[in-house]
């Protein structure tokens, strides 16, 4: 009795899926199939019923990928964290398809001697603007490109477009020299006019892909919340959110744009910019936990490399997006705007104090790495 329920059982579940037994022993790709469009996975492979000049046959099959669980809360926060990347991309992913661009028309001022590596930063506007709708305003940004030759035509537009806002930034930061002439900034003056600076002639991926140009883009929509250009310090301070968090936040956001069509794509350039914190053993969870603080003091600045504000930031970033999506990590620009101080405002959005949210945040990250 025990055994033939449990041959019905099989048969029930077989017929479900819209094959019979023999059928489902003979799928491979060419083999003859009973009802157009019936589908059906075996050994990790999905095959489909088609029509093939008058016959039913399975076709080729596709691999069914199959992804982590994403993380829903800091209490499971730390059992998923192979699943925080794939959660952040596709909530990211959800959020681009479901919205449309904001209206934002792109001056580009292009140095004589420069050519564009990314023939349509445009693209990339639109996608950020998509990534973050109902926070980006329609606006005229400026797109200032030059290479190192035209590097004082460049400090002259810039001046001539946004004056005193910090011109000599080009010469004295984004490119001090034509070797590490590859830098890039946004800028307001708190009266709607925004500024992207760009330098060209480097054709790393960043700079022909979108992702620059994303990157930047995100601060301009940072700047729109806070309604007032950042002040021109290395770190910031409160009620400004940490520069970790800025510069974190346009990290994620570059890959989440640009790559928002395929998971393997955003992993992979997730991971390309990201070389030296999976390289570096030191970044273990107590280690990460004492990075993450507010208007950083000195001795935390000679603990820590400036460059690790992208990576570790964008880590910091993506768990929040994994958790409650893209929104959420801008709606902390809107609370700051306010004057309320980012630790408050970080428990306004995520629900818990932050206090008790980073060691479970720091865990997830060191456990990603590799680290404990």
């Amino acid at each position: 009795y025990l055994l033939m329920r449990k041959v019905l059982a099989v048969l029930v579940a077989v017929s479900l899926l819209g094959i019979a037994p023999a059928d489902a022993a003979a799928v491979k790709a060419g083999a003859k199939c009973s009802k157009h469009k019936v589908t059906t996975t075996i050994k990790g492979m999905k095959y489909t019923c088609i029509k093939s000049g008058k016959k039913l046959v399975w076709d080729k099959g596709v691999v069914v990928v199959k992804y982590p669980t994403a993380p829903t809360s800091f209490d499971d926060l730390i059992e998923n964290y192979k699943g925080i990347a794939y959660g952040a991309w596709s909530k990211s992913r959800e959020k681009i398809l479901a919205s449309k661009k904001t209206d934002i028309t792109l001056r580009v001022v292009l140095g004589p001697n420069t050519q564009l590596t990314n023939k349509e930063p445009q693209k990339a506007i639109d996608l950020v603007t998509r990534l973050y709708a109902g926070y980006p305003t329609s606006a005229e940004v400026y797109f200032l490109a030059f290479n190192f030759t035209d590097r004082d035509w460049a400090t002259n537009q810039m001046e001539t477009i946004l004056p005193n806002v910090g011109s000599p930034w080009i010469a004295n930061t984004a490119c001090q020299s034509k070797e590490t002439c590859w830098g890039g900034g946004a800028f307001t003056n708190g009266t709607g006019k925004f500024l992207i600076v760009e330098t060209m002639g480097n054709m790393a991926t960043n700079h022909i892909s979108g992702a620059l140009e994303a990157h930047e883009f995100t601060h301009i929509v940072q700047q729109m919340s806070f309604k007032k250009g950042r002040p021109p310090a290395a770190y910031l301070f409160d009620p400004w959110p940490p520069t970790w968090y800025w510069e974190g936040q346009a990290h994620f956001s570059q890959h989440a744009a640009i790559y928002f069509e395929s998971y393997e794509s955003y992993m992979n350039a997730r991971r390309n910019t990201s070389q030296d914190l999976y390289r570096n053993s030191a970044f273990n969870s107590e280690h990460i936990r004492k990075y993450f603080v507010f208007n950083a003091p000195e001795d935390w600045q000679n603990n820590y490399q400036r460059w690790q504000q992208y990576d570790l930031g964008a880590m910091f970033v993506e768990i929040l997006t994994a958790l409650k999506g893209p929104d959420a990590t801008m709606q902390m620009w809107k609370l700051a705007a306010t004057g309320i101080k980012f630790e408050d405002a970080f428990e306004t959005v995520y629900g818990l104090p932050f206090s008790t949210a980073l060691p479970i945040i720091s865990k997830a990250i060191a456990l990603e790495l590799g680290r404990s």
